[in-house]
């Protein structure tokens, strides 16, 4: 019972609104007249702030009431309708985000036991759009593709797909992710679809080192870019990698030897095909001191630079033998230290090369692309 409650008596004849509570004794406003009667001979026929259920109803009449010209009051509480829910704010844009830029990463569970570990599978939606897309895995002896997850992941969101062990990591020895993206109630640029196919290293869930904080984690994980501003992470266009994906498994699939008749010429004529084939391969080798040994333990500054030296000349002491050979040295952008070093290497040791800046699109500033040239070569 609070003030402003109306009440009736219970032992008596009359009633009214409570004006004041002290204790156990409340005030009634009855026709003008504050009675005090205790709170336990009072009920409440309307509390206080309550209209009639009905638009237009009268009052309680209590003096009715008493002479019985009129029914007791309801009691039934009638709540007022709820609001409708607003419609949930768009998400802001970023002024990025109209370029597309999806990761998939690997979280570890417990980056102490890697051995004992789980991975979570997170998709990364860096962008304005909406997408609306599939991972699929594939074992290296299976023949075809198994969805994992298919959803849609809102803009400027992650989203946990998938978790696996060591026991099921051999199930995804390739992932390949497919997306669409659009914009909800607003107009938008239209974007090619996402096609991403890439077989997993799955050695670097068993090393440490592989997991670093990336673009989008403060915590150690690892990190595969599907597209970064618009540009697919390995630089093809979808219809390159199909034709790509498809070589690949003829390769797989054509295993019959050469038939005995064929002459050496035409099976020397083969071989220089290939080769002149293999030479148009670009060759990557990377730098990182993590992908070159398992453990820093004991190793200065200058141990890690002349492992990582070491490296580059003998990957250049391999293909010296292949005029025309493309070998591309992934060094970071970092300080520019081990870039440095690196150019006055190939500057002095192998002064007949080409020396350039790889590709922006698929290296950004962290890579320089080397041409191996005769020596004997102007």
């Amino acid at each position: 019972m609070k003030p402003g409650d109306t009440v009736r008596f219970l032992n008596d004849v009359g009633g009214g609104v409570v004006t004041k509570i002290e204790g156990k004794i409340a005030y009634v406003d009855d026709n003008g007249f504050e009675t005090p009667m205790l709170i336990k001979d009072l009920v409440v026929v309307l509390p206080a702030g309550h209209e009639p259920k009905a638009p237009g109803a009268k009052m309680f009449d209590q003096s009715a009431y008493d002479a019985g010209r009129a029914p007791a009051p309801s009691k039934e509480i009638v709540k007022e309708p709820e609001p409708e829910p607003a419609a949930p704010a768009p998400a802001p844009e970023t002024q990025h985000g109209d370029r597309l830029s999806v990761t998939l990463a690997f979280e570890p569970t417990d980056l102490r036991r890697l051995d004992k570990s789980q991975f979570n599978a997170v998709l990364v939606n860096d962008s304005n759009y909406t997408l609306a897309f599939t991972l699929l895995r594939r074992a290296d002896q299976e023949r075809a593709w198994s969805v994992v997850y298919a959803s849609t992941v809102e803009p400027n969101e992650l989203m946990d797909v998938a978790s696996f062990t060591h026991e099921t990591l051999g199930t995804i020895e390739r992932v390949a992710i497919q997306a669409v993206a659009w914009k909800r109630d607003k107009p938008f640029e239209l974007k090619s679809p996402i096609w991403m196919t890439r077989r997993l290293d799955l050695t670097k869930f068993h090393k440490l080192h592989c997991f670093r904080p990336g673009v989008y984690f403060d915590t150690p994980v690892l990190e595969i870019p599907v597209i970064t501003d618009d540009v697919a992470a390995n630089g093809r266009e979808p219809a390159l990698e199909a034709l790509r994906e498809i070589y690949d498994e003829s390769l797989r699939q054509s295993s019959a030897p050469k038939k005995d008749t064929e002459s050496r010429k035409g099976f020397a004529a083969g071989r220089r095909e290939a080769a002149r084939k293999t030479a148009d391969e670009v060759v990557e080798v990377d730098l990182h001191i993590g992908e070159l040994t398992d453990t820093l333990a004991g190793m200065q500054p200058v141990d890690m630079l002349t492992m990582q030296l070491d490296t580059v000349r003998k990957t250049m002491r391999r293909y010296a033998s292949q005029p025309g050979r493309k070998i591309v040295f992934i060094h970071g952008k970092g300080e520019g230290v081990l870039r440095k070093e690196v150019l006055k290497l190939l500057g002095r040791e192998y002064p007949e090369a080409t020396v350039q800046d790889a590709s922006f699109r698929e290296y950004g500033f962290g890579a320089t692309q080397v041409t191996v040239r005769n020596p004997k070569a102007k």
